[in-house]
């Protein structure tokens, strides 16, 4: 089941797919990898869930739990109860909640496009200018995206106020829009703000170095965008994140992880050269 759909979202159409009685595994599709997403899908209906774009491996771990290792029916139950007993709660630190820093890296990177989005649609209501459907659409994506990752992060109000953005989206409340929207992205940026910095020491206090896996891993990156071999790309990659790195190389494979989602291949490779030739 996607999570982002036109109309009806994942999250919606799961749940009305469980009021018509089916009891069957489903298994969300998500773009926003951010730790704590597995608590938010069970407590909604899901029996797990696979971040976009999908790794093979991922795929068949979750095909083997539901296809090969079969779970009886309470288990999957007993999963789901347990998890919708989880709690949120808000914290000026997320990481002393135990949220792993790689994947609140990630929310930065989203939270700080979705702040650029916006921004960019609220200032032609602020100036005036009528917002076209594109924007309002635009609008409810992005909305929609930052209510999961906050709630994800453990910033429940924050998410609150997204998820009444996103419902002013829905409505085409465009008066609203204008003037609500600026004092969320302002809070927004207060958090993203004290944030970053606690993630960059608790992430990367001490560092990996391996400057030849460094190199022949992105070597293999670059002759994969070369032949536009993204399994393979992906794989090289990961080898690499699951290391600690200084903050210029942490940089590069956010860079080329982002760069990925989009097939933009040669820019990879013109990243991968400028990087290595200082190495």
């Amino acid at each position: 089941m996607d999570h982002m759909m036109p109309k009806m979202d994942g999250v919606e159409a799961t749940k009305t797919i469980r009021d018509l009685g089916y009891v069957r595994p489903i298994v969300a599709l998500t773009a926003n990898a951010v730790a704590g997403q597995a608590d938010v899908f069970l407590k909604n209906g899901f029996d797990d869930f696979l971040s976009k774009p999908i790794d093979i491996r991922q795929l068949n771990v979750v095909l083997n739990k539901f296809i090969r290792d079969k779970q009886p029916p309470e288990i999957i139950e007993a999963a789901r109860q347990k998890a919708g007993q989880n709690k949120s709660q808000d914290s000026a630190d997320p990481l002393q909640l135990g949220i792993d820093p790689q994947m609140t890296g990630l929310f930065l990177q989203d939270a700080n496009r979705s702040i650029d989005v916006l921004n960019s649609i609220v200032e032609k209501g602020v100036k005036g200018s009528p917002y076209s459907e594109g924007d309002i659409r635009m609008y409810i994506i992005h909305t929609h995206g930052l209510k999961s990752a906050l709630t994800n992060v453990k910033k429940s109000d924050l998410s609150a106020a997204a998820l009444k953005l996103e419902q002013l989206g829905r409505d085409n409340n465009v008066e609203a829009i204008t003037t609500e929207t600026p004092a969320f992205l302002g809070a927004l940026r207060d958090f993203v703000n004290e944030l970053t910095p606690k993630v960059e020491e608790a992430s990367y206090d001490a560092t990996d170095e391996n400057n030849q896996l460094l190199q022949e891993m992105l070597q293999e990156i670059r002759a994969a965008c070369e032949d536009w071999d993204k399994n393979k790309a992906r794989e090289s990659l990961a080898v690499l994140r699951e290391k600690k790195w200084p903050k210029q190389t942490r940089r590069l494979l956010n860079k080329i992880n982002e760069q990925l989602l989009h097939s933009d291949f040669d820019e990879i490779t013109d990243e991968i050269d400028k990087f290595t030739e200082g190495l």
